[in-house]
């Protein structure tokens, strides 16, 4: 891991506003020193103008400030993209393909940072989706054993009502023979 230097107080650019350095980074990154000088810098309304070398520390500041900011573009806009597919019913494996497909642009464009920013996260939307459907299926098979379960137990009670049906039938002295017969064919159903 890299440690963050501390960037000097005297350093050109430091005593800039955050979104002065952005714009003057966002305008001037490709151009050559003299170029950005000369021309952008001035126009935009930088008072103090930088040596080459201090220049060149300016850039070297903002492209490791620019990579950060870039995948956190890119995690937000997947954020939002997730927000907007959760409101629109987008089943996951479309917004993976999506994301895929943006993340295939952007390597195509040279942008890999933000290539291997959308194909993580597609890799890890696809995998919550996974584990989200595995959820459900073993919410339903808990469902289906828990239904099974209740009908035994269903079964079995009446089972032992019609068997508490019979030994009532059997021991009641005041039957006869034929009358305990048919009391517990009824208690069967039987006719």
């Amino acid at each position: 891991m890299e440690v963050e230097q501390k960037v000097r107080v005297d350093a050109w650019g430091a005593d800039l506003p955050e979104q002065k350095r952005w714009e003057i980074y966002d305008t001037c990154q490709a151009l050559p020193w003299p170029k950005a000088v000369a021309d952008q810098l001035e126009a935009i309304g930088v008072v103090r103008l930088p040596t080459r070398a201090s220049w060149y520390r300016f850039l070297a500041r903002m492209r490791k400030a620019d990579a950060a900011r870039r995948v956190e573009r890119v995690a937000q806009s997947v954020a939002e993209a997730q927000a907007v597919a959760d409101r629109a019913g987008i089943k996951a494996a479309v917004f993976v393909e999506t994301l895929k497909t943006l993340a295939i642009d952007k390597a195509m464009t040279g942008d890999d940072k933000a290539a291997t920013a959308l194909a993580s996260a597609a890799a890890a939307i696809w995998d919550r989706a996974q584990k989200e459907k595995e959820l459900e299926l073993k919410a339903a098979a808990q469902q289906t054993k828990d239904e099974a379960l209740r009908l035994a137990r269903e079964k079995f009670e009446a089972a032992e009502k019609r068997l508490n049906a019979v030994q009532g039938a059997v021991d009641a002295p005041q039957l006869t023979d034929a009358e305990r017969v048919a009391k517990i064919k009824a208690i069967f159903g039987m006719k």
